[in-house]
């Protein structure tokens, strides 16, 4: 009998030995008190933040669900993602956990659908991850080649439509890295959880400067075991984009213009967000600049009347992309400084127009330096040389 109460007691001490929450458990399952929780400092993003506790990465993802051209749509969205190690137990999903999504790291199956993302997978060296993507619109020319042979699942890009759902799940990956391109694929993101998959959902379109986006390679390698080359990565770019920041800034500031001409007298002018950052850390000045807002798109719908009220004394003019209607009216553009002096520019330099595919959209956003670098060279070409990448002097505009 004194044996027995021996035994009882050191139990019970043996059961409150421990105080930290995430030893209780919860129908055997480990639970998770936040509090306790270490935030990872992330520089740039404002879309998401990364808590740890007890080995597990908690990710909080949060931003406007933007219209393009326009304004936010509804309550801003949310997600909670919690990385479980494949050699742990995972949580309950119990208290500040209910209604998170599990994922299992490193994750080894990745579906994406969009260009952006493709490009951090290739960044860290695990495109052999890839299982899905969106189609065969790639600049990678692996990736388009696998895709047009049906090695990679086609689920279709999240511009304007949501995943294909069949492909995706015959596909089987580990995780969805999705970006949303309106307020209505919200449901469908919410299926395809339901359904088995989980999914991530990506708002580097809201980040409303241009080193948001960057930060989300940390994310991808935070999830795929690469958090070293990931951090190594966003260190290089971020010292590359100072190292711009201060050569732009020995030199006079000039008056600058982003837009691209969209046909009925209707031109997209950049005014905000991160567009319009690079526009001013190259040394630039925009006379239609507005504060920045993450619930407002970067650009503003202009006519030519009111573009040529505002901006007839720029210095430089980023005049169209690769997809801008063409515009020919020279009597108009002779009212340009910028044209008069032949200070013309185009956002559409790594390009491959035969498979639609444009890399500023992918690669680009992760490698804002090398944007800024062209920005620089074009405001200020005595103090940098080196070859264009994606912003480049403009061929098609008629010129004087």
């Amino acid at each position: 009998m004194k044996a027995f109460i021996i035994l009882m007691l050191l139990f019970a001490v043996g059961s409150c030995s421990h105080p930290n929450k995430s030893q209780d458990k919860v129908q055997g399952k480990p639970t998770l008190n936040l509090s306790s929780s270490v935030e990872v400092p992330m520089r740039y993003t404002e879309t998401f933040i990364v808590r740890e506790l007890d080995g597990y990465q908690i990710i909080d993802l949060k931003a406007p669900m933007v219209s393009w051209g326009g304004s936010a749509q509804g309550d801003e969205q949310t997600a909670r993602i919690i990385l479980v190690p494949r050699d742990k137990a995972e949580p309950a999903l119990t208290g500040d956990l209910k209604g998170a999504t599990v994922v299992r790291t490193p994750v080894m199956r990745i579906a994406t659908n969009y260009g952006f993302l493709e490009a951090i997978v290739a960044e860290l060296g695990i495109k052999d991850r890839l299982v899905a993507v969106g189609g065969v619109k790639s600049y990678d020319d692996e990736l388009r080649a696998k895709a047009r042979s049906g090695e990679l699942a086609q689920i279709g890009y999240g511009w304007h439509t949501p995943p294909n759902i069949d492909p995706l799940l015959d596909a089987s990956p580990d995780v969805l890295l999705m970006v949303m391109g309106s307020l209505e694929h919200v449901q469908h993101m919410q299926r395809i959880n339901k359904l088995g998959i989980p999914v991530v959902p990506i708002f580097f379109e809201a980040e409303t400067h241009y080193m948001g986006p960057v930060d989300y390679v940390r994310l991808i390698g935070l999830m795929t075991g690469k958090e070293q080359q990931a951090q190594s990565f966003v260190n290089n770019v971020a010292e590359q984009v100072e190292q711009l920041k201060a050569i732009a800034d020995t030199a006079p500031k000039k008056k600058v213009l982003s837009s691209w001409y969209g046909g009925s007298d209707r031109w997209m002018v950049t005014v905000r967000n991160a567009d319009n950052a690079l526009l001013r850390d190259a040394g630039g000045m925009n006379p239609l600049a507005q504060q920045d807002d993450i619930r407002i798109d970067d650009f503003v719908k202009l006519s030519s009347e009111v573009l040529l009220e505002q901006a007839r004394d720029i210095d430089c003019w980023v005049i169209r992309d690769s997809h801008s209607q063409p515009f020919t009216d020279v009597k108009f553009l002779h009212n340009f400084k910028a044209w008069r002096q032949g200070c013309l520019f185009a956002a559409d330099g790594s390009s491959k127009p035969e498979a639609d595919a444009f890399d500023i959209y992918a690669t680009g956003q992760i490698r804002p330096d090398l944007i800024l670098r062209d920005l620089v060279q074009m405001l200020h070409p005595n103090l940098i040389n080196a070859p264009f990448t994606y912003i480049q002097p403009d061929s098609q505009t008629p010129r004087p």
